[in-house]
């Protein structure tokens, strides 16, 4: 029993680990869904769909802050 609840775990779900990335930018209120992967993107960053990528986005209390990638400073 035991075997085949393992294979039918396995091919459930695929033995790979995802690997958890973790970026930081600067950016402003009400920032639009997807803008913060696209920045970081544009910045060179290599997001994965595959992968957990966990953005933190500081904003500022108006819409007047420019975006700016803070990934080297922030997340170590």
């Amino acid at each position: 029993m035991n075997a085949r609840l393992r294979r039918l775990e396995t091919a459930i779900r695929p033995p790979r680990h995802r690997t958890v990335r973790r970026f930081a930018i600067e950016g402003p209120k009400n920032l639009p869904e997807g803008a913060a992967e696209a920045f970081l993107r544009e910045c060179g960053h290599d997001l994965k769909d595959e992968d957990l990528n966990i953005i933190r986005v500081v904003i500022a209390p108006g819409p007047d802050l420019a975006l700016r990638d803070v990934t080297a400073e922030v997340c170590r």
